[in-house]
Parts: structure tokens; C-alpha cells; sequence
């Protein structure tokens, strides 16, 4: 896997594998590499997601700070 993958690249990939596996039924072999490349990306978008959540709720935060109160 690329280490600068965007999510939107992860996750086009992961529909990629999942239409390949359904419409073209992929031998044992190929089957097992592939569930093995979803599982990694599922990771990563999972991470990238909540990475994402954590910026975004500090921020939300940040916005709704009593400016009297900050430092």
C-alpha cells in the first residue's frame, strides 16, 4: 500500500476489490491476497476517519470557546 494514500484513494480501491471479488469470483489465492489488501485499507480509513473526527471536534471546539475565558 502507498504510504501517501488519500482516503478517497483507499476507498475507491476497497469498491474496486469488492466488485472484482463479486462479478469475477477470484481463485483461493488471489481471494486470500485480496481480503488481505481490503483489511489494510479498511484499517487506514478507519484511522484516517477518526484522525479526521478528533481535528474536527477540537476545532469545533475551538469555536464555541468563551473568548472572555481564553488565556
Amino acid at each position: 500500500m502507498k504510504k501517501d494514500l488519500t482516503y478517497k484513494e483507499a476507498a475507491a480501491r476497497l469498491e474496486e476489490i469488492v466488485r472484482y471479488i463479486e462479478q469475477d469470483s477470484p481463485d483461493v489465492d488471489e481471494l486470500t491476497t485480496l481480503v488481505a489488501e481490503a483489511v489494510e485499507l479498511s484499517k487506514f480509513c478507519r484511522e484516517k476517519l477518526t484522525k479526521a473526527d478528533k481535528q474536527l471536534t477540537a476545532m469545533m471546539a475551538q469555536l464555541t470557546e468563551d473568548p472572555s475565558q481564553a488565556g
